[in-house]
């Protein structure tokens, strides 16, 4: 136990006192610190009468249909960051002056069903026509019921009869959940990828320096095994612990700032249990790639082949973290891709805790799944530390998986 403890010390202290590791995690706090404290800072810089909103863009409105204030007003509601002028101009003369810029567009109504839109250029992300004609309909129908006899009053109750409606959930609100949830998965990916190539690659680099030889002779390979990853993992852990504890911290800090921003809101009003259900899947699912990690790094005899040893198992775990961005993605959470990664443990920590974030998962199917992972996790510590001591005394080109199992199998480990 003394010998796992000193491991464990000299990794973390190696890792939390590397430039890298310090220039990083400050450059991160900084950026989150700047980004969640800048709306306050920019509103120090704002002066009382100082001209900060522009003349809004005009638009031309040429109305040969109804001659009528209301279809002016209807507009002008929805084009409410235009100012709307009514002109009886030709269409080649608003033509003219929408390309000169003194119209940023302009309507010509030709009938209650018929009309012309003039602009520059359309945004992608705007639909002009679809309004107009959205107007337009209102407008016949509402003049036509009122032709039957109904008030204005009645024929508008008729359109846009008012809709009274209540949601009761039975279970999760997927559109609180998304956000939230996909950043901690995001996190998880980017932690093991990571951290995971860091122990691969120290481990490498012991073995080509001759160190892993001392180790060994000095410590038990389950000790060393366990010891590194442990001490790498509360590396990675305090370093996303400082980040996002800085960020809940500069956001309470600002919390009235963000008040009226719903995707903030979400981000921050994280369940209790959410966090706790996150923390437990990163640290089984960080450990086992770890694990995985380590044992592959050790069959390595130079740093420069540590991307080839593991790029098997960066693959598989990029391909479970695209399952279950797809899943999220469709909103199917129980179908039977995302159950069957829910109990396979190299992919159960991002799609069951994807699952138990966005749909209903029984407890029975979260205790089986933990319990695989973390079996699975324990497994993988003990084969690794196995496979630590082999590879040791294996330079040159990396073993074949049934070289490296009868290897194990002839020293018992």
């Amino acid at each position: 136990m003394k010998q796992f403890g000193h491991v464990l010390k000299f990794e973390y202290t190696n890792f939390t006192k590397g430039k890298s590791y310090i220039i990083i995690t400050a450059v991160l706090v900084a950026l989150i610190a700047g980004f969640l404290t800048y709306p306050r800072v920019a509103s120090l810089f704002k002066h009382e009468g100082t001209k900060t909103n522009a003349a809004p863009p005009i638009m031309a409105l040429v109305d040969n249909a109804y001659q009528s204030d209301d279809i002016v007003q209807l507009i002008s509601k929805a084009f409410g960051s235009n100012k709307i002028v009514t002109t009886g101009e030709s269409f080649d003369q608003l033509k003219s002056k929408v390309a000169s810029g003194v119209y940023s567009s302009a309507i010509i109504l030709e009938s209650p069903l018929k009309f012309t839109y003039l602009t520059e250029s359309i945004s992608m992300y705007d639909n002009p026509t679809q309004t107009i004609s959205s107007i337009l309909k209102e407008k016949y129908q509402q003049t036509k019921i009122e032709a039957l006899g109904l008030s204005a009053a009645d024929a508008a109750k008729l359109i846009n009869p008012e809709i009274v409606g209540a949601v009761t959930e039975t279970g999760k609100n997927q559109a609180d959940t998304f956000i939230y949830t996909y950043i901690l998965i995001y996190a998880l990916y980017m932690a093991i990828m990571l951290y995971g190539q860091f122990v691969a690659t120290s481990v490498a680099s012991e073995k080509s320096t001759r160190t892993m030889e001392l180790l060994i002779t000095s410590a038990k390979p389950l000790n060393l095994m366990f010891g590194k990853i442990i001490g790498t993992g509360l590396a990675g852990l305090t370093q996303f612990g400082l980040i996002f504890g800085s960020a809940f911290l500069f956001y309470n800090i600002n919390a009235d700032i963000w008040a009226g921003n719903p995707v903030m809101q979400k981000i921050f009003n994280m369940p209790l249990d959410m966090l706790l259900y996150a923390l437990m899947f990163f640290v089984i699912g960080f450990f086992l790639y770890a694990f995985i990690y380590g044992a592959l790094g050790s069959l390595v005899s130079r740093t420069e082949d540590v991307g080839g040893a593991i790029m098997p198992v960066t693959y598989l775990f990029i391909i479970a973290f695209f399952v279950v961005v797809y899943g999220m993605g469709t909103g199917k959470f129980d179908s039977p891709l995302m159950v069957i990664c829910s109990y396979i443990p190299f992919t159960s920590p991002m799609a069951m805790f994807t699952r138990i974030a966005m749909s209903n998962v029984a407890p029975l199917e979260i205790i089986i799944s933990v319990a695989i992972a973390i079996a699975s996790t324990i497994g993988m510590g003990i084969l690794s530390a196995g496979i630590y001591r082999v590879g040791v005394l294996m330079y040159g080109k990396p073993p074949k998986i049934g070289e490296l199992i009868k290897t194990l199998r002839e020293r018992r480990v």
